[in-house]
């Protein structure tokens, strides 16, 4: 199968997999009109998808991947200067890893790029463009490209590092708050802003590519649809294949979709949808056949599902989605300035978020939500250098390593106390032998704390290294207080029973607690 036939199967699934029973069939119907065989492959991958139990999180090819060419081998254990941690994604795109850039010692995504990519140099030159595109943009809610590098004549992209939940899964779990919708449509606009400011338009903005870091901040990600502006006054070379529609149908501006050359309004229709979403819990334009709408954008504004509170809220989001470009926002500054200026009416806002400052686009959000607490495998990029906050199973974890940490390193009092009754030289070595392994394990626990706090995305990849070492130490504390209140049983009773104590909370929170939080925050 071809790449080019490939993507227009995905092209006609991702349109039928947002309808309703009634609108896929539309769709298959009009498509084995013209291609019978595409519309059998296209029907064969919405059965899979249906077996598999999965809605729009999980990309095609993870549900019939025959039909997906292969991908090149790539090492898993290291890629030039990459030491590969595991691999977090997979897609029409390519592949996903987290990594360690033994250069600079610090975890990145590294995306490895399909080879008719590496081939085709008017795609090599897009990328390229793309990635200087999105390294020159500087904000906080947008992942950080750090390098486009060529690796053995394959073609990969260094990023940022992102832990958190993308926005389609908290609404799986229906709309946000109003205040906390609006707070995060803020950081996205902001993001659009900065990208619009350096000519660079998403042109793929949907609820998969925003994720809700751990701080509850927003990174908007994955520009690999980005269309780069040439300044004003020169001349770039167009590097979108004709007849190619890119982007995701449901969040598609009219213009786009019709194929047409595409402006930053383009985004802002696409953050009308997003805005909606975050709000209402469904699509602004309901099911149905994509080709309908189509129809009724270019005939006029068709009605959204439901209109939304506040009626204010409502008219931004109505602006937002004129089919027609002039009718809309002229950018994203002026939406995020209208959001903010009505924010300040709604109750429900988290307290960190009223008390910011206007203005400070590099301002962070610092109230995240239930949802958002806890370290999810990476969804795409992100540096994770920002505090978590104390709800969550991130903030249990922490708290396990403080309360861990300083019940071994307490180990070392009765461990004194204890070692001149055990008699010599057998006192001196338990005790010298505890003393350095809580003193090691009690490091080791507060390194990982530190690392929580200040560089999340690490995290991970730290404690793979260090727990071997922790655990080894922590073990030995244990096994010696044991064994140190069997030797002092009888003659010091008080003390034996403290030091038991010590060794029964080691060992349980060794072989239970460890791994049961470690599980809820990590996994």
């Amino acid at each position: 199968m071809t790449p080019e036939r490939w993507r227009r199967i995905q092209q006609i699934f991702d349109a039928a997999i947002e309808c309703d029973p009634a609108g896929r069939d539309a769709i298959l119907a009009r498509t084995a009109a013209e291609d019978p065989t595409l519309a059998s492959d296209v029907r064969s991958l919405l059965d899979s998808h249906a077996r598999t139990g999965t809605f729009l999180e999980s990309p095609a090819w993870t549900v019939a991947p025959e039909l997906l060419q292969p991908s090149p081998e790539i090492p898993r254990d290291q890629i030039g200067p990459y030491r590969v941690l595991e691999e977090i994604g997979r897609g029409g795109m390519g592949i996903v890893y987290a990594a360690e850039d033994t250069r600079l010692g610090r975890i990145v995504a590294l995306k490895a790029l399909p080879t008719e990519f590496g081939r085709d140099p008017v795609r090599r030159e897009r990328l390229a463009r793309e990635a200087r595109a999105a390294a020159a943009v500087a904000h906080p809610s947008i992942a950080t490209v750090f390098a486009l590098e060529e690796i053995d004549g394959h073609l990969y992209i260094a990023s940022e590092l992102v832990r958190g939940q993308s926005l389609r899964h908290e609404l799986s779990h229906g709309a946000l708050p109003v205040g906390r919708a609006i707070a995060t449509a803020i950081d996205i606009a902001d993001a659009l802003d900065a990208a619009h400011q350096q000519g660079v338009i998403h042109r793929d903005l949907k609820p998969e590519n925003v994720v809700r870091r751990l701080d509850g901040g927003i990174k908007v990600l994955d520009f690999g649809l980005a269309k780069i502006e040439a300044p004003p006054g020169t001349f770039g070379a167009t590097l979108t294949l004709q007849g190619t529609l890119l982007g995701t149908p449901g969040y598609m501006a009219p213009e786009q979709l019709r194929g047409e050359t595409v402006d930053a309004r383009a985004d802002l229709f696409a953050f009308g949808v997003l805005l909606y979403e975050l709000t209402a819990g469904v699509h602004p334009f309901g099911g149905g056949d994509p080709a309908s709408l189509v129809a009724r954008l270019v005939d006029g504004d068709p009605p959204l599902a439901r209109a939304i509170d506040p009626p204010a809220l409502d008219a931004i989001v109505r602006r937002c989605l004129r089919s027609n470009p002039a009718q809309r926002y002229d950018s994203a500054r002026t939406v995020a300035d209208d959001l903010r200026g009505l924010r300040h009416t709604v109750s429900d806002l988290p307290p960190e978020v009223h008390a910011k400052e206007e203005g400070g686009s590099d301002a962070i959000l610092q109230a995240p939500s239930d949802r958002a607490a806890r370290i999810a495998r990476p969804a795409a990029y992100d540096s994770g250098s920002q505090a978590p906050s104390g709800d969550g199973a991130l903030w249990w974890w922490q708290f396990h390593q403080i309360a861990i940490g300083s019940l071994v390193a307490s180990a070392v009092v009765p461990g004194w106390i204890a070692h001149a009754w055990m008699g010599a030289p057998r006192g001196s070595i338990v005790f010298l032998a505890i003393l350095i392994c809580a003193t090691v394990a009690a490091t080791i626990r507060g390194h990982l704390w530190f690392t929580s706090r200040v560089h999340v995305a690490m995290l991970a990849a730290h404690r793979r290294r260090v727990f071997p070492w922790l655990a080894t130490c922590e073990a030995i504390v244990a096994a010696l207080t044991a064994m140190a209140g069997i030797l002092v049983a009888g003659t010091h009773d008080a003390t034996a029973a403290w030091l038991f104590v010590l060794a029964l909370l080691t060992f349980i929170s060794l072989i239970l607690i460890e791994p049961a939080t470690t599980r809820a925050a990590l996994s």
